[in-house]
């Protein structure tokens, strides 16, 4: 208790619903409005060590700040929406050379049709967090949209890429 008696203090927001208000007796006078995040929510102060405190709100602070940039870039222009089909068609691969030869030219179609084929057989899953990569969606943001981890995500689309890779070896 003596960290709690510091010339600052620090208090962490704890969300409350009505049952927990109920169930545990809380004074309605002590419950308020705060900020969790970017939500705002009914919630009681409770007090924390300044250690405490930085422990809780980092991670709320990071996500905040990242969710901002992630705004700022779409706002900016930076982030236009691509699907794989119009991926498919802008790929270097795709372009018009007078230069190469029949064989290099050949070479290439049957690298983008077998890329076209190894994408259809990955798992649906997997094809959504291609797609959401591909459109420079962040890791955390395609995690919340298909329901994983951003590290989750980063490691699957690791094993995807690594997949197309070894699938598309005898292209390079």
């Amino acid at each position: 208790m003596d960290n709690l008696q510091t010339n600052k203090k620090y208090f962490i927001p704890m969300e409350v619903t009505s049952e927990t208000i109920k169930a545990f007796n809380i004074n309605a006078e002590d419950v308020q409005w705060s900020r969790i995040g970017n939500k705002k929510v009914k919630a009681i102060m409770v007090p924390a060590t300044e250690e405490q405190y930085y422990a809780y709100m980092r991670p709320l602070w990071r996500e905040d700040k990242q969710n901002q940039r992630a705004s700022k870039q779409e706002e900016a222009g930076k982030m236009k929406p691509v699907s794989l089909d119009q991926l498919y068609e802008d790929t270097k691969y795709e372009t018009v050379d007078p230069v190469t030869d029949v064989e290099a030219t050949l070479m290439k179609r049957l690298l983008i049709a077998e890329l076209h084929k190894a994408l259809d057989e990955l798992e649906e899953i997997d094809r959504t967090i291609m797609e959401m990569y591909s459109q420079d969606y962040t890791e955390t943001q395609i995690g919340q949209a298909v329901g994983m981890s951003q590290r989750g995500v980063g490691k699957r689309k690791q094993r995807i890429l690594l997949k197309l890779r070894t699938r598309l070896k005898d292209f390079r």
